[in-house]
């Protein structure tokens, strides 16, 4: 009975191992303060799934972009002071090799966050505050 009750442990363990999360606030960010900045908000969602994408646009005002597929660009023009979050939800097709998210963050052109994930459930969560 001990050894069923250990194999069905390992088994739930072992199946939680294809759940990915990258979450992360960094904060007002340190660059040269400017009345307006780029932010460039990119994903790459892979061919045979598609995720839900949500991000801030001007005044804060949250967008949310369901069932995209492909590439996701998007640049906005944001006032000084503003918070910045960047969410994508997403579950990957279970290929060979991997499928993975490649998810980025650019202000002015200069990178803040740039991740690659890979699992089954893929989150991806990344906030801050231009100066």
């Amino acid at each position: 009975m001990k050894k069923i009750l250990y194999l069905l442990l390992i088994t739930i363990i072992a199946s939680s191992c294809s759940y990915t999360v990258y979450d992360m606030n960094r904060g007002p960010l340190k660059i040269a303060q400017k009345p307006t900045y780029q932010v460039e908000y990119m994903t790459d969602i892979p061919a045979g799934t598609t995720a839900t994408i949500t991000y801030i646009n001007k005044g804060n005002v949250k967008y949310i972009e369901q069932k995209y597929t492909g590439k996701f660009d998007k640049t906005i023009e944001l006032p000084s002071g503003q918070n910045i979050k960047f969410t994508v939800d997403v579950k990957l097709p279970k290929t060979t090799p991997a499928s993975k998210l490649a998810t980025f963050i650019k202000v002015d052109g200069e990178i803040v966050s740039e991740q690659i994930q890979t699992g089954k459930n893929v989150k991806y969560r990344f906030e801050f505050k231009l100066p």
